[in-house]
């Protein structure tokens, strides 16, 4: 098992995930963050906001930047 970050930065403003997941590779933490990332947006649409300019930065134990994803790239796949 690895332990992943996913920070979360929309413009100017970051949010820090300081407690990290356990999964078994890069390819699961990828996995995660797109299904966080639809749930996420799917709440905003129900709420009747925007969907904003919101990016997962996914990080190792290392402090290694591992991938980032642009929540709104998900919109059309």
């Amino acid at each position: 098992m690895a332990h992943f970050y996913f920070n979360i930065r929309d413009g100017d403003s970051f949010e820090e995930d300081t407690e990290g997941v356990d999964l078994p590779s890069s390819d699961f933490a990828k996995r995660e963050a797109v299904q966080a990332a639809r749930e996420m947006m799917i709440e905003q649409i129900a709420s009747g906001l925007p969907v904003s300019d919101q990016v997962f930065e996914v990080w190792d134990d290392f402090g290694v930047l591992l991938f980032e994803l642009k929540f709104k790239d998900l919109l059309h796949s």
